[in-house]
């Protein structure tokens, strides 16, 4: 259930990068495109373990843990909204 979950909050931000920007009219600020990198990040961190990947090294396992992904997108995404 929670891999199915990282692959739509995944592909949802994904899709939402994709068009938002553009429906906006307006290019990121400085501040905006900082954010973007670690988003950019988690989004894929989610894509991983949302394809099934488990990695055998403990530190990767923690890193695509839904538990620090999904906190990370929203966050990430929400402050990009509201300063992008």
């Amino acid at each position: 259930m929670s891999r199915a979950i990282s692959l739509m909050l995944s592909a949802g931000f994904s899709l939402a990068l994709l068009f938002l920007p553009a429906m906006r009219g307006g290019e990121l600020t400085p501040i905006g495109h900082g954010l973007l990198n670690p988003l950019l990040l988690a989004i894929c961190g989610g894509f991983v373990h949302g394809l099934g990947y488990r990695p055998r090294n403990p530190f990767l396992r923690a890193a695509i843990s839904p538990c620090l992904l999904w906190p990370a997108m929203l966050a990430l995404g929400a402050v990009l909204a509201l300063y992008g």
